[in-house]
């Protein structure tokens, strides 16, 4: 045995540091082996959905990650892809929205550890459509939005289908379809009285709702413009007709007003022309019919007030035309508002007898 001593028989200072030193090396190798690190991912495991899933689905996703000696590590971060992302697609921290049918590999990654699942989307197969409104009561010239909801698998809604809308009876109501662009798919005009059936169809499968359309317009005839009886004349001057120059003459001689509707008033204005070459021969005058037309047309939504006026914005002249209406005691006086431009016209509407 090496004996570190010095000459009175202490150990040295550096004896005392080597001693030190070569214990604790003698209890390391005297103990057991180091335990493993219980925070080091060796392996991941993708938990396969319970049920199947199909596109349009948003799924929430799970991974098992486990250590070097197999226990599973609680809460260890995990991060997701998909192979192919317009098949699905990762939205969140966990989730995938499935974007359309197929077979998409999808890859769990946490620390150096990756595993995969291959996962099969179904495709969604239309077995009922719900129309909504079902029913439909309506007054002529209502326009309404009808939706419909394709219904898959599991009560799952389909989105992206093309639905085709017809009509029954096209004399009762029509509706918006690819094949009938009276307005977006499912928009549905009331034509006339009566009762008809609207059907909704994706994939062989039809869904329907009934619809009921009453008369309920009240009607006024123009006896005024601008203040002058009709006829009124509004415009008399030289023009050229056939290449030939002649004094012509043009009147307001009729006009018609109708408020409309059950599900929303509305309102349907013409005002019709005549336009006359006025031939003169001393005190006698003669016209001669030259045109005869519609110039002021126009329709739209009703707005009252307690006071029994009316606001009435355009459909027909955009993009934001608005009339008004002061009650009368046997119609309304129509402020018309000229498209394009600051000017109007005072349009005398008198209630018809029913």
């Amino acid at each position: 045995m090496i004996s570190f001593r010095s000459k009175y028989g202490a150990p040295s200072r550096r004896a005392a540091r080597v001693l030190a030193l070569a214990s604790v090396f003698s209890v390391l190798a005297c103990s057991d082996e180091v335990a493993p690190n219980r925070g080091s991912r060796a392996s991941i495991t993708i938990v396969a959905p319970a049920d199947s899933v199909f596109e349009g689905d948003v799924i929430h996703v799970t991974a098992r990650v486990f250590d070097d000696a197999g226990v599973e590590i609680p809460g260890a971060p995990v991060s997701w892809t998909a192979g192919d992302t317009a098949l699905a697609r990762v939205t969140a921290a966990d989730s995938l929205t499935l974007l359309r049918p197929g077979r998409v590999r999808v890859t769990a990654r946490s620390g150096a550890s990756t595993a995969t699942y291959d996962l099969a989307i179904g495709r969604l197969v239309a077995a009922n459509i719900e129309l909504t409104p079902p029913t439909l009561s309506l007054g002529r010239g209502d326009r309404v939005q009808v939706t419909a909801r394709v219904v898959g698998q599991g009560n799952r809604t389909i989105q992206g289908r093309t639905v085709v809308f017809g009509s029954a009876d096209s004399s009762v109501a029509i509706i918006g379809s690819p094949a009938n662009t009276v307005g977006a798919p499912g928009f549905l005009i009331a034509v006339g009285p009566g009762s008809t059936t609207i059907a909704a169809s994706v994939d062989g499968i039809t869904g329907t709702a009934h619809v009921g359309v009453v008369v309920a317009d009240t009607n006024f005839v123009l006896t005024h413009f601008n203040g002058a009886p009709l006829p009124a004349l509004i415009a008399a001057d030289s023009v050229t007709f056939n290449g030939v120059p002649e004094f012509d003459e043009v009147y307001a001689d009729s006009g018609t007003f109708v408020l409309s509707g059950l599900a929303q008033e509305r309102y349907a204005l013409a005002v019709h022309f005549s336009q006359y070459h006025v031939v003169r021969d001393g005190e006698n005058v003669q016209r001669e019919l030259r045109f005869s037309f519609f110039g002021e047309i126009d329709r739209g939504v009703v707005t009252g007030t307690a006071a029994g006026n009316l606001s009435m914005l355009s459909e027909l002249i955009g993009p934001h035309l608005e009339h008004s209406a002061g009650l009368q005691s046997d119609g309304y006086l129509v402020h018309f508002h000229e498209p394009g431009d600051d000017f109007f016209l005072d349009l005398r509407f008198k209630r018809m007898a029913p």
